[in-house]
């Protein structure tokens, strides 16, 4: 591993439904890994039915987020409708309280092995074109993206304490005591799904660990890596 893209993701708002959820939606913090490729490949153009083709294999890529906007939610009721048997007349309606991410804004480190995803993607960004619509969870959450920078990372081993600004899988931690809980820090720790199969089985899940308002996570951590800047980052 080189270089990765880092770019910028962000709209007016989100929802990334959690799983066990039905009747009353509630939504995931930031974008889960397979949302996200989704999302990459609605900006280079491959097929919804065959992207989770290039995204099983985790030798094959790797992808990281930082919370940039604080974490806030809002609440509110949406009528659903039949359209089923008629488009224009309303025959059913029910009426769901739906949670959303309001003004969520991430920014994105994303590497692949195959040329054509990494200079395609590296491609759409400097552009700012993409092939599909891109949302934020769903169709009506359009989103928009900025691409910021294409830098070379390298791997760190260290058993110092380091200020990490991306979310935080469990299985990084030195130990159960590896993070420092400072006064003003809100660590929040969610069960998010990794990987996911083409027939939408998910294969992979961890427990993740983030800041609510972005602030970075005092911890020590088995592995980390370092961008040109001095930027650390964890992948999925």
């Amino acid at each position: 591993m080189n270089k990765i893209l880092a770019f910028k993701l962000w709209g007016d708002y989100a929802h990334f439904k959690k799983f066990y959820t039905t009747t009353s939606p509630l939504t995931f913090e930031f974008p889960p890994p397979p949302t996200l490729f989704g999302i990459i490949s609605a900006v280079i153009g491959l097929d919804k039915t065959e992207y989770l083709d290039h995204f099983q294999n985790p030798d094959d890529f790797n992808l990281a987020v930082r919370i940039i906007n604080p974490v806030k939610k809002v609440r509110w009721s949406e009528n659903l409708i039949d359209t089923k048997h008629h488009f224009w007349r309303i025959k059913n309606r029910t009426q769901i309280r739906t949670e959303f991410l309001k003004d969520p804004a991430y920014m994105i480190y994303f590497r692949h092995n195959d040329p054509f995803i990494y200079d395609r993607l590296k491609e759409k960004l400097l552009s700012h074109h993409s092939v599909y619509s891109v949302c934020l969870g769903l169709s009506e959450l359009l989103a928009n993206f900025e691409h910021i920078a294409e830098t070379r990372i390298e791997s760190v081993h260290s058993d110092k304490e380091i200020d990490l600004p991306t979310v935080l899988p469990e299985s990084y931690l030195s130990n159960e005591r590896s993070i420092r809980f400072e006064g003003n820090r809100e660590i929040f720790k969610v069960n998010y799904p990794i990987l996911m199969q083409p027939n939408r089985i998910v294969t992979r899940r961890e427990d993740i660990l983030f800041e609510r308002n972005g602030h970075p996570i005092c911890c020590k951590l088995k592995k980390h890596w370092e961008t040109e800047t001095g930027e650390k980052i964890v992948f999925f």
